[in-house]
């Protein structure tokens, strides 16, 4: 998986590569923002931006249990199992969730939100460092974290296209992650490493 700054034309010092090659025999480019509140994604085909470069697409359906909710973006928090194992993702993680609550069944589950600035000038962020759950008494390794969120994205991207029977590989795909300009280098190569755990 590929990596970009946020890239912002009004910077004239900005030298960040928000282009891609498309001398590649890449056929698609899957752009992932992984947001402090609300995260999604966007693709474009190589063919499509040769015509029409604004031509762009947006997950805009998220489900939210019964319900399918008209949104660019589904919100950024994570459900862990009580054995570590990935739950869900967004509304259907804060729904599952809720749920639990209600029941009184979530002690032992791992809810994470909100959690994306705990790398903005974090001075010993590593490998190592961990982040706590929504509830303050549990931590996990926050790469892993957020992998679980990264790949989450990717996996939905890719059914996407599958259902829309495109018949690409993901090795037709130029995946590019973007994250916040403002962030220092130990915070980006924090999330290169994260992307790169994804399968």
């Amino acid at each position: 998986m590929a990596y970009c700054q946020e890239y912002d034309p009004k910077d004239s010092n900005n030298d960040s590569d928000f282009s891609v090659s498309y001398k590649s025999n890449k056929i698609l480019v899957a752009a992932i923002d992984f947001g402090t509140t609300f995260s999604g994604y966007a693709f474009s085909f190589k063919s499509w931006f040769e015509t029409d470069p604004n031509k762009i697409v947006t997950n805009s359906t998220w489900v939210a249990g019964q319900k399918n909710l008209i949104s660019l973006k589904t919100p950024t928090c994570i459900l862990l199992q009580p054995n570590k194992a990935f739950h869900s993702f967004g509304y259907e993680a804060e729904e599952k969730y809720a749920e639990l609550a209600l029941e009184e069944e979530h002690e032992d589950w791992y809810f994470f939100k909100r959690f994306k600035m705990s790398l903005f000038n974090n001075t010993t962020l590593s490998r190592l460092t961990e982040i706590p759950d929504d509830s303050g008494n549990k931590k996990m390794p926050a790469q892993k974290i957020f992998s679980h969120g990264i790949r989450f994205l990717k996996n939905h991207l890719v059914k996407h296209l599958e259902s829309s029977h495109t018949g690409l590989n993901e090795s037709d795909i130029h995946w590019v992650l973007t994250v916040p300009a403002i962030w220092n280098d130990s915070a980006k190569q924090f999330m290169r490493e994260a992307a790169s755990q994804v399968n």
